[in-house]
């Protein structure tokens, strides 16, 4: 796995785009798209989570829960242009890949724990069955506790995940 990770950050492809002609616009653009990224997000699931555990309950949860495709969308955004970020900082601070920048930062590495873990919650949002508990519900109605205590798992990681994206910077 190590080795696969290795080949997959190491990509000259990546620095090219960053450092050749197109690099003076690359940094920027791919900052717009990852911030617009995240953005879509934290603040789709964000608002999804806060319906979950009783906030604006007169909003219907399968409504807001057809906005959860643009909030993948978001994440695709924005895991493609952080990894652009990982490739470029090494590439441009150190000489050396994104793979020695994850080794070597530590909120990077919560960071990317955070995600995995908030992988695993929206997992067992959709294989313990609450997801169809989440489905039946009207407006006005309460989510069960298992819902509300996947949906506070869920603001609490995501929150996480911008905190350490924003401390990145520090740790290298």
């Amino acid at each position: 796995m190590e080795s696969v990770l290795r080949y997959l950050l190491t990509s000259p492809v990546i620095t090219q785009f960053l450092l050749g002609d197109a690099g003076i616009w690359a940094w920027p653009t791919c900052e717009t798209f990852h911030f617009i990224g995240v953005c879509l997000l934290v603040g789709i699931v964000g608002i999804f989570d806060l319906r979950v555990l009783g906030m604006a309950k007169g909003l219907p949860l399968a409504s807001l829960k057809r906005l959860l495709p643009w909030g993948v969308f978001g994440f695709v955004l924005a895991a493609i242009t952080g990894l652009v970020f990982v490739e470029g900082v090494g590439a441009n601070l150190f000489g050396d890949n994104a793979y020695d920048v994850l080794m070597r930062d530590v909120y990077l590495q919560l960071k990317l724990i955070f995600i995995g873990l908030a992988g695993i919650n929206l997992l067992a949002f959709y294989l313990t069955g609450t997801s169809r508990a989440v489905d039946a519900l009207g407006p006005g109605d309460d989510a069960p506790g298992l819902a509300k205590a996947i949906a506070g798992t869920s603001l609490f990681l995501w929150i996480g995940v911008v905190i350490f994206g924003r401390l990145i910077p520090r740790g290298l």
